[in-house]
């Protein structure tokens, strides 16, 4: 757990660790950690259903606009796809 700016503490993490950090399901951390240009990758796993009627929240509402260069993909159960990116935050909207 960490107490304090996210942000710092992630910064902070970073500097002294030398294994990969991991957070997972944390949308409101996920969007700061973005904004404030510490993730190297962001991972992205496509199941195969859609929530239309169920569905409640649209995941990348208020992220910040961000490229996002493919660097590796792997298949589960020949259903769930896991693709790895390394994102860019971008100044403004993509042209």
């Amino acid at each position: 757990m960490v107490g304090g700016d996210a942000v710092e503490a992630v910064r902070a993490m970073k500097q002294r660790e030398s294994r990969p950090l991991r957070t997972l399901g944390s949308l409101s951390l996920g969007r700061s950690l973005l904004r404030a240009g510490v993730v190297d990758r962001l991972r992205v796993v496509v199941f195969p259903v859609i929530n239309g009627a169920t569905g409640t929240d649209r995941l990348f509402d208020d992220y910040p606009d961000v490229a996002l260069d493919l660097v590796g993909s792997r298949l589960f159960d020949g259903r769930l796809q896991m693709l790895e990116y390394v994102p860019r935050v971008l100044a403004g909207p993509p042209h």
